[in-house]
């Protein structure tokens, strides 16, 4: 099953407004599938559009020959390397800066899970290192992650090391680069993140919902190393709520290593904020209240019955708000959210009608509409 260009457009505009309204003011979207102008286009036009600021990773991927593993079915680029690297970067000139919110960067897959069906080959991460030190990108991947109990292990046994071993060997580990997820990495591995000033991005909800770790990220702060907090999407997530994203983060951290004291609330609005911000490469512009800064802000409403009463206003967003109690959204210094509806954008109601549409149909394509009322399923006995 493939989704229409009509409905990736669709499913850009409700992210955009899903943001807004739980109080987001930018996102990163980690381009997966193999797009075109006209797929560009859908994704991208629909955030303008809203009014939400984000950070759009190019896809680049080359298939190795050799492949890189016979085990697994490969997914072939129909572009030679050289024309895959020159796409990326009209790309990137194109819509870098369009409306002044889109900021572009590029997606290079290096994590075990894509080397191992041969998504991505030595010389375009090689490639699309050069390409991001010439055009100032971030470069974001999956590291350490996916099917992680099978592919990281199967990785290490082809490679004698992690994913970010294998970028260290490669002569590629930059401070282009910013690793989503980061879970099974090894204390050598991140010693050389740090070393490099690679970034990280923790996905601690998505991470859940996927059972696959928990980032050690003790060890990563204590080795200086800038951490940013994500959702992963909607897709491993159910949720672009940020709010939810804090509190699980600091509660997920806390329980494992027995240590009620070891996150804060402010750790992780830092993380939200200007962590996420730098991990993304435009700190100078946005992540904190500053002079010069863009005028990103989100205000939200403690005046609720779940949040009063607000002793410590900060540890009462974290740990008892929700995004959806966001009052005031301003972008770029314009106000896009004012008494929690959208302003500018008049149409959310028939995105909202569509999208529900277009999922059904797309479900009925799939033959999955079988699925989607299940009987009640009954605690094991």
């Amino acid at each position: 099953m493939t989704l229409t260009n009509e409905d990736l457009r669709i499913a850009a505009y409700l992210g955009a407004i899903e943001q807004i309204k739980t109080g987001t003011t930018c996102s990163l979207n980690h381009l997966v599938n193999v797009n075109d102008d006209a797929s560009l286009a859908a994704i991208i036009e629909p955030v303008v559009e809203v009014g939400v600021r984000q950070v759009v990773g190019k896809e680049m991927r080359h298939t190795p020959s050799p492949p890189f593993s016979n085990k697994y079915p490969a997914f072939p680029n129909s572009r030679s390397l050289e024309d895959e690297v020159a796409y990326a970067d009209e790309v990137v000139g194109r819509w870098n800066g369009q409306a002044g919110r889109i900021h572009m960067g590029l997606a290079i897959e290096t994590g075990a899970n894509w080397m191992l069906h041969n998504a991505t080959s030595d010389e375009l991460i090689i490639e699309g290192v050069r390409l991001a030190q010439k055009r100032g990108l971030k470069i974001t991947n999956h590291c350490s992650a996916g099917t992680p109990w099978l592919s990281v292990r199967e990785f290490e046994a082809m490679t004698g090391g992690g994913d970010v071993d294998y970028l260290v060997r490669l002569g590629a580990l930059t401070n282009n680069w910013t690793l989503a997820h980061s879970l099974h990495l090894k204390a050598r591995e991140i010693d050389a993140v740090a070393r490099a000033g690679a970034t990280v991005i923790t996905n601690p909800v998505s991470n859940a919902y996927s059972c696959d770790g928990i980032a050690p990220l003790k060890d990563m702060l204590k080795a200086g190393i800038v951490i940013g907090l994500g959702t992963d999407g909607t897709y491993v997530n159910c949720s672009p709520d940020m709010v939810e994203q804090m509190k699980f983060a600091v509660l997920i951290q806390n329980v494992t290593h027995l240590d009620p004291t070891l996150m804060t609330c402010e750790m992780a609005i830092e993380m939200a904020t200007i962590g996420s911000a730098t991990a993304l490469g435009i700190d100078h512009l946005v992540g904190s209240l500053e002079v010069g800064k863009r005028a990103d802000i989100a205000v939200f409403n403690l005046d609720t019955a779940h949040s009063t009463v607000a002793n410590r206003q900060i540890a009462a967003l974290v740990f008892s708000a929700h995004g959806t109690d966001v009052d005031t959204v301003l972008i770029d210094g314009q106000i896009r959210l004012r008494g929690g509806e959208l302003v500018g954008f008049e149409s959310e109601k028939a995105v909202l009608a569509e999208a529900t549409e277009r999922a059904t149909a797309a479900i009925d394509r799939a033959g999955l509409s079988s699925r989607v009322f299940q009987h009640w399923r009954p605690r094991a006995q």
